[in-house]
């Protein structure tokens, strides 16, 4: 089903009735990260642990799960958490919104639905005093690179790897 703009989008809190619609977007950009990146990601989450995983983020006393949703239907999800690092003493210590995992159903790409939740995200993390927000992107995934420029992200670190195979 296309919903276009002109159907009103609502953004609300997740629940727990709502874990089968959020399981079956993270599947898709499960699916979407695992295509490029398979030595992290799995080709197929294991059902029980999924909705395990998303139901202790909904629970959480410091996150949230955020719907876009039009007609019943559940079009987008945005998970957020904050959190303070009050442990290393190099660190200032400040109140930070993570934005977990962002996802729009296939067919609602472009529709500012993204937009929306990126949006609620962020009068969440006001809500909560927090004093900046954070993602990660994988570099393949251009699109969500130049969405998030779009709304004022920078880069902050580069996370680097290695893989440490049998022979160097």
């Amino acid at each position: 089903m296309q919903i276009t703009m002109t159907t009103p989008i609502q953004i609300r809190i997740a629940s727990a009735s709502d874990l089968d619609s959020i399981c079956k977007l993270s599947e898709q950009i499960n699916h979407q990260h695992h295509e490029y990146v398979q030595d992290i990601f799995v080709e197929l989450a294991d059902n029980l642990r999924e909705r395990a995983f998303w139901q202790t983020a909904m629970e959480a006393p410091n996150s949230a799960i955020f719907l876009a949703c039009a007609n019943q239907a559940v079009l987008g999800f945005i998970s957020l958490r904050w959190t303070e690092d009050t442990a290393n003493p190099f660190l200032c210590v400040r109140k930070i919104c993570r934005i977990g995992t962002i996802v729009v159903a296939d067919h609602q790409h472009q529709q500012g639905i993204g937009k929306l939740l990126m949006d609620a995200a962020t009068a969440w993390g006001r809500e909560h005093r927090t004093v900046e927000m954070r993602l990660e992107v994988f570099d393949f995934n251009r699109n969500a690179l130049a969405f998030y420029e779009h709304l004022g992200f920078s880069v902050q670190t580069h996370i680097m790897r290695k893989l440490m195979g049998e022979t160097e």
